[in-house]
């Protein structure tokens, strides 16, 4: 049939219903002539000549065939009056599963999700839970720790902590403890007694040393540890009182161990006064040294968060002396090398490291050669605690430190230290006082492996690949995003403005990279991530030499790779608030600006990445060809970034791949190979609250 002809039909079929439809109606009068209902008038079917009214945008057709639109959940149909119709069908997106809610048709989108079945009654005293077998929604009553016991501000409730699955009104009082443990209104009843040792009444002699356990269970809170603080909010403190006497002077050693808690220790002259406390511990667990205590009798507050069993072990000791070598002035000489072994109980913190800690206890030693030697330095405790030290010219500076070691055990050597005067500063923990041996080797100089030092940095080629290694660096830098691990330098020059990209591989090895403008200066870091691997992306870079302190854990083999390109001016973007708005990028990549906080929230993460990343988003929109490596990140943006990647639709459930810090500091990157295809780029925000203006920059590489 011509289109004419089919034309012609499908008006005359309109034509046709008009002319049935205006019979029918003349019809239904009555047969008694004019009245004034219908005015007496004959109806006039040149009125309906023209037909029913054409639907806004509807097509001509023929069959069903001419009627597809390509979206799975509607009907494609050629109605009788020769348009195109595509009514919905919901059960075309039923997915089976009851508890994600009633999956719905969007008449351009196809399926999309329907919002969840929450089975929320509304009733703050019920559970609410959606049985996915039964495809019903189940209701308990309110009873949040499971102990059996309803919440008391339920109906028939009796549970006064519902939080607590040890209150509850089947739970038997606890005495001693401060606490109403079966929910009737009073704590610990008439008929309870104090719990022994509880208070400075009742102490426990410990004076004959051993192993003492205290059960917590029953302990009410009376003292405090001065060094523990406030408890945390819901944490009951309880505590006991150990007593000891001494008809001589002796060292003593107390140590706590709890119920998978913290505990505490308070050792003073006077029963539960915390103003006496000569010494204090609170950790996981809690320990107490003196050197010397003298003749008199002394009491111990042991203090536990929790209930159950705490073993208190009491060791006395000879009495020994001070640490001869706490200041400066009274430095150990140990020129001629050795081992050395010492306690940090009872020393105080006279100074202080560049890789130790704030409020540990200190000593130190010093050394003087007439020539150039190779120095090794060792500090390890028989406890397994972390020590520090540091070398330096200058006793009472800690700018004048040469080298800083930090761990357990503290390894160090410096090579070709010229002839002259050092000082060695032994630095413990402020939550331990613990013994240590330290060992000091005197060696024949060598120069130090390439790349130990600013002063040997390794050059690098732009564009070429650079294999090395930390196995036999030494820790010598600080950098903002490492900690005190080995480190190696490299250095590379630009003759122009650049960008720069680098990119560190170590396999499975986690590393640290800083770049710099000058190699000993922290000061001038212009970036510094950690990854596995690390990549950094630096933009508009002037020309000069740049130094890349590379660090990790792990002594590991690595390989580091620079490269450059012109500068790229960033495209500002705005408008891209939606996936019908999302910004073209080019072929080839680019560089965009924006700024999210005005947009909306559109997209979310399939996962966990980005803790959801519903906060609000920029669309972006790339059309490859080909296979193409694509390389995104947010580096520069000024907020807690996620970048999730969705291919042909843009969609929640069409998310290809997300990330939320693997770029620099809380910057997000993706690195894959894509297929030829459509991709949708979302720069989002981690959490809801994430947003702000951003920066992105996509790579598109063979």
């Amino acid at each position: 049939m011509s289109m004419t002809a089919a034309c012609f039909a499908s008006r005359l079929r309109a034509t046709s219903f008009a002319l049935f439809v205006a019979m029918s109606i003349a019809g239904c009068g009555d047969d008694d002539g004019p009245d004034e209902s219908d005015g007496g008038q004959t109806m006039d079917a040149g009125q309906f000549d023209a037909g029913p009214r054409r639907p806004d945008g509807a097509r001509d057709c023929t069959s069903d065939e001419e009627c597809v639109d390509e979206v799975t959940c509607t009907r494609d149909v050629c109605d009788p009056m020769g348009y195109c119709r595509n009514p919905v069908d919901p059960a075309v997106c039923d997915d089976e599963i009851f508890c994600n809610g009633v999956e719905q048709c969007d008449p351009r989108r196809g399926c999309v999700p329907g919002p969840r079945e929450t089975c929320n009654d509304g009733d703050v005293c019920t559970l609410d839970r959606c049985d996915e077998p039964g495809k019903t929604c189940e209701h308990f009553p309110r009873d949040l720790d499971q102990d059996g016991d309803t919440d008391w501000f339920c109906p028939g409730g009796s549970d006064c902590d519902d939080m607590d699955p040890v209150r509850h009104s089947e739970f038997p009082e606890v005495c001693g403890d401060r606490v109403d443990n079966d929910c009737d209104d009073a704590i610990d009843e008439p008929d309870c007694g104090r719990a022994p040792n509880d208070t400075c009444e009742d102490p426990l002699d410990v004076s004959a040393g051993g192993v003492f356990v205290v059960d917590a269970s029953s302990l009410g809170g009376d003292y405090t540890i001065p060094c523990a603080g406030t408890p945390p909010s819901g944490t009951v403190r309880r505590d006991a009182i150990l007593t000891f006497t001494l008809g001589e002077a002796r060292g003593v050693r107390i140590r706590a161990d709890g119920p998978a808690t913290l505990t505490g220790l308070a050792l003073g002259t006077e029963c539960g006064v915390a103003e006496s406390a000569t010494e204090c511990s609170y950790g996981f667990p809690a320990e107490v040294r003196a050197r010397r205590l003298g003749i008199g009798t002394y009491f111990v507050v042991v203090s536990s968060n929790a209930p159950g069993d705490v073993a208190v072990t009491v060791e006395f000791t000879e009495p020994t002396e001070p640490a001869p070598n706490e200041a400066c002035d009274s430095a150990i000489d140990v020129s001629g090398g050795g081992t050395f072994t010492g306690s940090l109980v009872d020393v105080a913190d006279d100074l202080s490291t560049e890789c130790g800690s704030i409020g540990a206890p200190d000593v130190v030693y010093s050394f003087t050669t007439t020539a150039d030697h190779d120095v090794r330095i060792s500090a390890v405790s028989p406890s397994g605690d972390r020590l520090a030290w540091d070398l330096r010219s200058t006793c009472e500076s800690s700018a004048s430190a040469l080298r800083c070691a930090n761990d357990s055990p503290a390894n160090g050597l410096v090579h070709e230290l010229p002839g002259g005067t050092y000082f060695i500063v032994l630095e413990g923990t402020s939550s331990a006082e613990i013994d240590y041996t330290l060992e000091v080797e005197l060696l024949p100089p060598t120069p130090p492996p390439a790349g130990d030092l600013c002063r040997n940095a390794i050059p690098l080629v732009l564009g070429e690949r650079t294999e090395g290694t930390l196995a036999d660096k030494e820790d010598d830098l600080v950098t903002s995003c490492g900690f005190d691990f080995r480190d190696a330098v490299h250095s590379f020059t630009l003759g122009a403005r650049r960008d720069v990209t680098i990119e560190i591989d170590g396999g499975t090895a986690s590393f640290n990279a800083s770049v710099r403008g000058t190699c000993a200066d922290g000061a001038t870091q212009l970036r510094c991530a950690r990854g596995t691997p690390v990549r950094m992306r630096l933009r508009d870079l002037a020309a000069g030499t740049y130094y890349v302190v590379v660090e990790s854990f792990n002594a590991a083999p690595y390989a580091i790779t620079v490269t450059d390109s012109d500068p790229v001016t960033p495209v500002a973007v705005s408008g891209n608030e939606t996936c019908a708005s999302a910004f073209e990028i080019p072929a080839t990549g680019g560089v965009f600006t924006g700024d999210t906080t005005a947009m909306l929230d559109d997209l979310q993460t399939r996962t966990s990445c980005g803790d959801g990343a519903r906060s609000t988003d920029a669309m972006f929109r790339l059309e490859l060809t080909e296979a193409r490596r694509v390389v995104a990140n947010t580096g520069g943006s000024t907020f807690d970034t996620v970048l999730h990647v969705h291919r042909d639709s843009c969609a929640n459930t069409g998310e290809l791949a997300c990330d939320d810090d693997s770029g620099d500091g809380s910057s997000s990157l993706i690195d894959r190979r894509l297929d030829p295809g459509t991709y949708f780029l979302v720069v989002d925000g981690r959490g809801m609250v994430s947003r702000g203006q951003y920066t992105l920059e996509v790579l598109v590489t063979p």
